[in-house]
């Protein structure tokens, strides 16, 4: 149907009505009850994998009542510049009619008074109309209300006593409300997204679980993984068959317990393919702590799975590298999280179960029923380590999950939580006996100069230092064009770069020394005959080792990891409480058991003893009781972001790319791709003394972007070296590992 605005007529009560328009496209119409039915029928298909499709067909007939109203009709039709509120009218239908809905009412209004700006604090009782608590928002007056709820329906009838059931905790009750909403505005989006663009975008068309199980495993097959030809692949060919076993047994919530170099990620994605072929999974997840890390697992999965199937959903991807038809789908599923497979971040996706934006949370609804795998687990965000293991819990009960935490150095977790975690592996220390490959040596406090000496008398040596700082003082130290700095003063296309080269000369036998930050640590596959690591963490201390005689290649005794101390360090307050556990447990178990699981578990009792008055340091499950969307939302941020961003236009693309962001061009891909050349720099406000940023911008070495006051861009080139990245004086203790 094609309409004019001109011939398009608007009512008031009264007056007849032809159509009440949703949508208006040039001279094309939406009925405003195609896009309620439309949304009611996506919401309702979205929720029912959590037992909730009434629930969603209710908020999708709902959600847009206020669009019934003469001023938004007016305003739809070019006859006035604004329409008014027009998601408060259906969240008040709802409220209204608590007595008939129960706990569903106020779960629908949130939902429904959300769907455009995101859920609201639910407030009190005291709040007025002027307040944006949905208590306050509740008591506005609605013109044409009476009108407008007659629109209103009640059905499908959804069962309170569902609803009673998970709303009577409010942890779970917010939890059982953002799954909702999640429902409602992606399916809002989807509807809104296919008219207004004409037809249908092309979303989705993955291969199915199944076909990708099948092709996985065909490929473990063909390459090898099953027919084991040394002691090593053969211990690592048994971790695979045990995951594949357990991975037909239950879903629920699981360990996983791998010692470095016993190829976990491999076994543990066998484990969650079983797992979704048997149980119907739609979806596999896995994740990572940190965006630094995350590309070298998705090329892994891409490799055996294929590029098409895989999503990368994190800060650095760039989608633009694909064909042109696979990058739009890539760039729609990244919004809904609509694939088989998606390799993410701790950030986004904690920070997405506790948000309260509709970006935020639209993918929520496809986390239900899937197997999700946290690689690294050790390093679950500590500060919020409560709230993320309570969701963690309601997910595996409520929502179809099987999950998996994942590491070589497991945190002991099990005394906070509610449910008992089921071990995959057996023979734990044996497995760890045998994949010991290196010798641990106390070297004492050592200067920078003698830690360069000592690896320079090997031709292949890797030094981790704590800081940033030592990690440099340490490098300028050695001789020779063999030599490499790793940190994040490098910018990602940069730092990929030189790791390839570093994997390139140890592949050859070449000379290769290397001093990094923690950033080596955990998820870059390398094997040095040797290496030096600052004293710190035992947990880093253990997965800085598995850089050493990573293939077993050589004896332990001949692979020898030194650990050494500095003048800096012993004085420093940095790290100290990981330090000082790390010394409790080594004089416990003895520094020659310290990579054992006794070890391990003697380190994070400690390590968690010490900190449980830290593990809901923003009183999360404080606000949860006040039903505070919009302050959690704000407040549960993993990473405080103490720093502004420097671009650095490193080459020909790069300069490209600085061309148009100095025109003000900012779309999504634009940034996502320029995030490859951005090196964050410390900007804190807190000290006498001016902060890295500030000093290179008062060198005249950077300059903001106009209007722009979180971008920077390089413009002295030579504050950008091409072996250390931007020199940027960090101060001590700050923008440490990364």
């Amino acid at each position: 149907m094609h309409w004019s605005k001109s011939q398009v007529v608007y009512g008031h009560q009264g007056d007849s009505m032809d159509e009440f328009i949703g949508h208006l496209d040039e001279e094309r119409i939406q009925r405003l009850e195609d896009h309620l039915a439309e949304t009611a029928r996506l919401a309702g298909l979205f929720a029912e994998p959590f037992g909730m499709k009434d629930a969603g067909v209710l908020l999708g007939k709902n959600h847009d009542l206020g669009k019934y109203s003469s001023s938004f009709q007016a305003y739809i039709r070019g006859k006035k510049k604004r329409g008014g509120d027009h998601s408060t009218a259906g969240a008040r239908f709802l409220w209204d009619h608590q007595k008939e809905l129960g706990p569903a009412a106020l779960a629908g209004a949130f939902c429904i008074a959300g769907h455009h700006a995101g859920l609201p604090d639910g407030g009190t009782r005291t709040n007025t109309c002027e307040e944006s608590t949905l208590w306050g928002r509740m008591k506005r007056e609605i013109p044409e209300y009476e009108e407008i709820a007659a629109r209103g329906s009640l059905l499908p009838a959804v069962s309170a006593a569902a609803f009673q059931k998970v709303m009577r905790n409010p942890a779970d009750g917010m939890m059982l409300v953002r799954m909702l909403f999640s429902c409602l505005v992606d399916a809002d989006f989807l509807d809104t997204e296919s008219f207004m663009s004409h037809e249908a975008k092309e979303r989705g068309r993955f291969r199915p679980v199944p076909e990708l199980a099948e092709r996985f495993f065909r490929e473990l097959d063909s390459r090898g993984y099953t027919r084991p030809k040394n002691r090593l692949n053969e211990k690592r060919y048994e971790i695979l068959s045990r995951c594949m076993e357990k991975g037909e047994e239950a879903p629920g919530l699981y360990t996983l317990t791998v010692p470095t170099g016993g190829g976990k990620t491999i076994s543990s994605m066998a484990f969650a393919m079983k797992q979704a072929v048997k149980y119907h999974k739609r979806r596999i997840i896995y994740v990572i702590p940190y965006v630094s890390i995350i590309e070298q697992t998705a090329e892994i999965f891409k490799d055996f799975l294929g590029k098409a199937d895989v999503l990368e959903s994190h800060s650095n991807v760039d989608y633009d590298d694909m064909e042109e038809s696979m990058a739009g789908r890539m760039k729609l599923a990244a919004e809904n999280w609509d694939a088989p497979v998606i390799v993410t971040t701790n950030e986004q996706f904690w920070e997405s179960l506790y948000g309260n934006r509709t970006s935020k949370c639209r993918k929520l609804h496809n986390i239900a029923d899937s197997v999700i795998v946290f690689d690294e687990a050790q390093m679950m965000p500590l500060d919020f380590l409560t709230p993320c293991l309570k969701a963690l819990e309601e997910l595996v009960r409520r929502y179809g999950v099987s999950a998996v935490l994942c590491s070589a150095t497991q945190p002991e977790l099990s005394q906070y939580l509610s449910m008992k975690p089921e071990e995959i592996m057996e023979n734990i220390p044996d497995m760890y006996q045998f994949f010991n490959r290196v010798s641990y040596r106390f070297d004492g406090e050592r200067t920078y100069e003698e830690i360069a000496g000592a690896m320079q008398k090997t031709p292949q040596a890797l030094c981790i230092a704590s800081t940033k700082k030592e990690a440099l003082e340490i490098y300028r130290c050695l001789e020779g064009n063999d030599s490499f700095y790793l940190s994040t003063n490098l910018c990602p296309v940069h730092r990929k770069r030189v790791i390839a080269e570093i994997k390139r000369r140890l592949a050859g036998n070449l000379p290769c020394r290397v001093v990094s930050t923690s950033i080596i640590s955990v998820g870059v596959d390398v094997d040095f005959p040797v290496a030096y690591l600052e004293y710190t963490g035992l947990d880093s201390l253990i997965q800085g080792a598995g850089r050493c005689n990573r293939e077993g290649k050589r004896q332990s005794a001949d692979s020898i990891v030194h650990i050494f101390r500095t003048e800096k360090e012993t004085k420093s307050r940095f790290m100290k409480k990981e330090k000082q556990v790390t010394e409790l447990t080594l004089a416990r178990c003895g520094a020659g058991h310290m990579a054992e699981p006794a070890s391990i578990r003697s380190y994070y009792e400690n390590w968690y003893k010490n900190n449980e008055g830290n593990m809901d340091r923003m009183d999360i499950m404080g606000d949860t009781k006040k039903l505070a969307f919009r302050d959690i939302g704000m407040k549960f941020k993993l990473i405080r972001d103490n720093t502004r961003s420097v671009f650095i236009p490193l080459d020909d693309r790069a300069r490209e790319i600085l061309r148009q962001l100095q025109q003000g061009i900012r779309t999504r891909d634009l940034m996502r791709e320029a995030g490859q050349y951005i090196v964050n720099v410390n900007y804190y406000k807190d000290s006498h003394s001016p902060s890295p940023f500030t000093l290179l911008m008062n060198q005249g070495a950077i300059a903001w972007f106009e209007g722009d006051s979180q971008l920077a861009y390089l413009t002295d080139s030579g504050a950008y070296d091409d072996k250390i990245g931007l020199k940027a004086e960090e101060k001590e203790g700050v923008g440490i590992m990364w």
